[in-house]
Parts: C-alpha cells; structure tokens; sequence
C-alpha cells in the first residue's frame, strides 16, 4: 500500500476534523484537502512551513517559475507560512518571496522574516535594515519577526543594540504581530534570554537525532517551562536524516513501514506538543508535494515509536556524522570562499557508503576556488558556526582523505 493510500485510510472523508496529537495531546486541525494546523493566538498556523532558504535555482540565481509554482501548491493545500531571511539565497531570498506572494491577498499568507544581529554595527542599523526587509518582502508588516541566530558571537549585538526593545517597537506600531528569535547557543543563554523578556515564540534546531545529541531536549524543555511556543528549525538537519544508511533504514522501517525517512522526520518534530510549525526548506516541486503529502493526513508519532527513534538516532551517531545542517553561516565570513558544506555533505555520504571513489567524483567536481585544500586555517568560519564544529581541522581530514584516494 502506497503511504498516501495508508494515510487517508486513517481517516473518514470530511470538510473538518479536529484530533490530538501524540507526545503532549494538542489539538491539531485538519481540513480535507489540506496540510493539519495549530492554534497559535488568533490564527491557524499549517503545521508544514516553507523554509526560504534552500529554493530552487537556475545557476546562481533563483528559478522564479519553479518557485512561484511551488508557492501555488503550498497555498493551495493549506501552506501559508514562509520563512525568509536578510542573509538566505545570498540577500535574494527576501526578494523572490515579495514577487512569489504579490498576486495573493496579504491577509491569506503569513510571513517570518528576521533581524540578522551578524548584520548589525549599530543601534540604527536595526530600524534600517528592517525598513529594508518590508521593502523587499512588499509588505506593510510582518506576521513573525526574529532576532536572528543568537549565540555566542551575537549575543553582544543583541543586547548592545538593544534590538528586543526595537522590535517591541515595531510591533506597538503594528509591524510586526508576534516578535521573537532563533537560537544556536548554549542552554544558560536560553534561559537567560527566555527569563528577561517576553517572547511570542522561539525557533529552534529541533530533530530526533539532536534530541540528546546536541541539548535539543533541554532547550526545548526551557522554553516550553517559559510557556513559549515552538516553530522548528532543521527538522531533517540539513537534509542528513533523509540519506539514511541501509541499517538505519531497516531500523526506521520496523517501527514506521509506511514512512519515508523525511516524512518521518517531519512528522516526529510535528509530534512535539508545544510546537507550532515545522520549517522545511524545500528546494523543488516533487519535495513540496513529497512534504505536503505527510501533513495532509498528519498522525503523530506514538510513544513506542517514539522510544525507538532513540535507537534509530544512537544507529546514525555510531557512523560519524559531521554535525553540519548546511546553513552556510560559515561561509559568510571565509575569506578563501570554500564550500564548506558542500565537503561536509560529501564526507558524511563517504562515511555511510564508503565509496572512495564516488567520493573523489563529487569532491573534484567542487569548483576549484571553493575546494577545501584552500583553507588558510583563520578560524572566523568556527565563529559563525551554529553547531561549534571544528571546521578547519575536519577540513584538512577531508583534503588528507582526497590525497589518500589520489594516491
């Protein structure tokens, strides 16, 4: 039986149905023909959100057709939550969204946008920049409005340009409805930015794999006790946890038969009760459908199954993956232009298939100028990393593995 044929088997066919979900018991809402919802507030946020980071391309630069029909889709089953921000698609992503959104009644879509604190050199920049991002976005206001990536290089930023007063500003003004931030930073800076203001929501890196890995549980446990609701950053973790290795694939498919593995993904992250939207950056038509499909039926997660997702996520840990999700922060401030995802992504798929020589073929087949060998080891690329990794000492292991094979 196909996963949509298992999935509208699950329920009666009907204009309305409200059901609860697993792990916490909220309310979801659910339309026939469309993705489940939540209650946020006064609004029925889709539980499926479009991520505006990853869109499709044409070159270096965006395929406005795909993405206008990928926006129709959405809309049309339900998914009015885009996520954008200054810095997504080099500075274009802003952009495209205004032009995608500007034949649709501003009342029937909500837009996220953010304040990116790496951005800011002074209190005015604040003001500036967010004038900037309207203009951009061809929007009066924004829905949801972020302090972009707090963490330890942002956090100075943040407070020394008083940016949450700013922003609360803004939202007195009636430009922005619901103010709040996105965090890659420890758990005692979480408590310490959830303790001292009052927040609409938070955006977190939230996936089973990070659950216990990297404090995922824990920050979302503090901001839960706060009573702050959730919209999920990285639910697939950059794409990682739908390229499973054969034996976490067999281990997925005992508890879930009828899931893909990024269906699964988005559908354990969902599962969380105090979330309100998962994020997916989706990149291309058959992904937006592939998502919509998962959402237009949605069933949580058991208890059993989710106990076993702990195991499934100890399988993918025990194969060495690099922590990267692929949001290119780092790249931002190298100074060599490497593709520092790009060779992460490369070595992670080595791990799971150990396949030298695929390796090579897709490690030689990085521009020159974007190659690891080209690191000068500065470090200001660790800085920026949301996930702390070790970037310049992993890429010198990628460059010495390339050596080895060459050899």
């Amino acid at each position: 039986m196909k996963r949509r044929e298992f999935l509208n088997s699950m329920f009666a066919v009907g204009a309305t149905a409200i059901m609860t979900a697993g792990c916490g018991k909220k309310e979801i809402i659910q339309y026939d023909g469309e993705v489940a919802k939540r209650k946020f507030k006064d609004m029925e946020v889709p539980l499926l959100g479009f991520g505006c980071m990853r869109l499709p391309m044409k070159g270096k630069e965006i395929d406005m057709f795909e993405f206008e029909q990928m926006v129709e889709e959405a809309i049309r089953h339900g998914v009015n939550y885009f996520d954008t921000a200054y810095m997504y698609v080099d500075g274009k992503s802003e952009t495209a969204l205004g032009k995608a959104l500007k034949k649709y009644k501003r009342n029937e879509v909500i837009i996220a946008d953010k304040s990116p604190t790496i951005f800011m050199h002074s209190k005015d920049d604040v003001k500036k920049i967010f004038e900037e991002q309207l203009k951009k976005c061809q929007t009066d206001y924004f829905d949801f409005y972020l302090i972009h990536n707090i963490n330890k290089n942002t956090i100075d930023n943040y407070k020394n340009f008083d940016m949450y007063n700013q922003i609360m500003d803004f939202k007195r003004q009636g430009l922005v409805k619901n103010v709040g931030f996105s965090f890659h930073g420890t758990p005692d800076m979480l408590k310490e930015i959830t303790e001292e203001n009052t927040w609409d929501f938070a955006q977190l890196q939230l996936n089973y794999f990070d659950w216990n890995i990297m404090q995922a549980q824990e920050q979302y446990n503090i901001v839960q006790s706060h009573e702050i609701p959730v919209i999920v950053m990285e639910p697939l973790r950059g794409g990682v946890l739908c390229n499973l290795s054969d034996k976490a694939l067999e281990k997925l498919y005992e508890f879930a038969p009828n899931d893909t593995p990024a269906s699964y993904g988005l559908r354990w992250a969902a599962s969380r009760n105090n979330v309100i939207t998962v994020l997916s950056g989706m990149s291309n038509l058959d992904q937006m459908i592939d998502n919509i499909e998962t959402f237009e039926n949605y069933i949580p997660v058991t208890t059993s199954q989710d106990q076993q997702t702990e195991e499934l996520a100890s399988i993918i840990q025990s194969e060495g993956e690099i922590n990267c999700t692929a949001c290119k922060y780092c790249i931002e401030l190298c100074p060599a232009g490497i593709n520092i995802p790009a060779a992460f992504s490369l070595y992670n798929q080595y791990k799971l298939t150990n396949n030298k020589n695929l390796f090579a073929v897709y490690y030689d087949s990085i521009p020159e100028s974007e190659r690891p060998h080209k690191c000068i080891k500065c470090g200001l690329c660790k800085t920026n990393c949301p996930q702390n990794i070790e970037i310049p000492e992993l890429l010198a292991k990628i460059v010495q593995l390339r050596k080895e094979i060459q050899a």
